[in-house]
């Protein structure tokens, strides 16, 4: 690890607790404290945190806003942006108009925050994108039907992620979408609001001519927009190039001829990824839930298990990884934690 990354590598535990003594946000001032939870997702905007959460009996609004940073005890919490613009089961189940199931947030540049909602399980409403202006006193802005888009029944496998800008003058497009291990990619155009679906192949190794499907269970983006994919075997592989839908390529080895993205493989993660996250300095940071680590890889070519370095271990649940200020590196648990787990700011050996 070089000097640079070294003085700026952390890692902080974030956590969310049910109890009341507990080191967190205080779920119980949004009325949660009668309610069994799971935290899914969280995003942060400023000093804005919004949490997408599940309930056990669905009687609860599942997004909530929160505060940041945790340093300022106890950190409140609300729901976003009101109860109004929550279902309940006490609703009508057809009622298919307000947020059941919030899955995944992302504010993107102008400031209005993506909330994505699979609905409830068995539910006949399709999964829908809500979007809030958190500038204009979080008013609802739009609404988008999923459901020929996206399958209501892979919500616990669906990963979206808001896409790269083309640069720093430009804003975000792409809001992209994978899940239940389908070999393909799907895009909403922002600005068109239109719908893409692209194939995900590769020729896996140098030697070979022929493509194969990949089947992602996680992906993110690179420094220079390219495409991150992780499949069911822990093998990385990237489009090595900005991802441009406009010119993914023509398949002319098959007869019904869709355009697919070709995608090159860049060695092997230690296992299946989550939350997988790249840093200004373009090393990857993912979990590995089946051990509860945190891994760093630093450079992404001829990436091996040497190249893997695990940061952090722990026994329970990690469900995100994120970003905080000066390059740190949060843990987000959906698990209670005890103080002992705690794993205080400190620069990494």
């Amino acid at each position: 690890m070089d000097t640079q990354a070294r003085l700026r590598l952390y890692l902080i535990l974030g956590l969310l607790l049910k109890t009341a003594i507990s080191v967190g946000w205080s779920m119980s001032e949004a009325g949660l404290n009668d309610s069994s939870y799971n935290v899914r997702h969280l995003s942060t905007h400023f000093a804005r945190v919004f949490l997408s959460v599940s309930v056990e009996h669905n009687d609860f609004p599942t997004l909530i806003e929160a505060q940041w940073p945790v340093s300022y005890l106890p950190m409140r919490t609300a729901i976003y942006p009101n109860s109004e613009v929550h279902a309940s089961r006490g609703q009508l189940e057809s009622d298919c108009t307000r947020l059941q199931q919030a899955h995944w947030s992302q504010v993107d540049s102008l400031s209005r925050l993506w909330v994505m909602d699979v609905g409830w399980p068995n539910s006949e409403c399709p999964p829908k994108l809500f979007v809030f202006d958190l500038i204009r006193n979080n008013a609802e802005l739009l609404r988008i039907d999923c459901g020929q888009h996206i399958d209501s029944n892979a919500s616990e496998s669906l990963v979206v992620h808001l896409g790269p800008k083309a640069s720093n003058c430009e804003l975000e497009r792409y809001i992209f979408f994978i899940s239940d291990r389908q070999p393909h990619i799907v895009a909403y155009d922002i600005l068109e609001q239109t719908w893409h679906r692209r194939e995900l192949k590769s020729n896996k190794y140098e030697n070979m001519s022929q493509t194969f499907p990949i089947k992602p269970i996680d992906f993110t983006f690179g420094l220079q927009g390219e495409l991150l994919v992780s499949d069911q075997d822990g093998v990385l592989y990237s489009s090595t190039k900005r991802l441009q839908l406009e010119g993914s390529i023509t398949d002319s080895n098959s007869n019904s001829n869709s355009l697919h993205i070709q995608l090159t493989r860049l060695g092997n993660l230690l296992g299946p990824s989550r939350s997988m996250i790249v840093d200004y300095f373009g090393a990857l940071f993912y979990v590995m839930p089946k051990f509860g680590a945190v891994v760093r890889c630093a450079q992404l070519t001829n990436l091996t298990a040497e190249g893997n370095e695990i940061i952090y271990l722990t026994s329970k649940n990690i469900q995100q990884i994120f970003f905080g200020i000066e390059g740190s590196v949060w843990v987000l648990s959906d698990r209670v934690l005890k103080p002992q787990d705690i794993c205080y700011p400190g620069i990494l050996n």
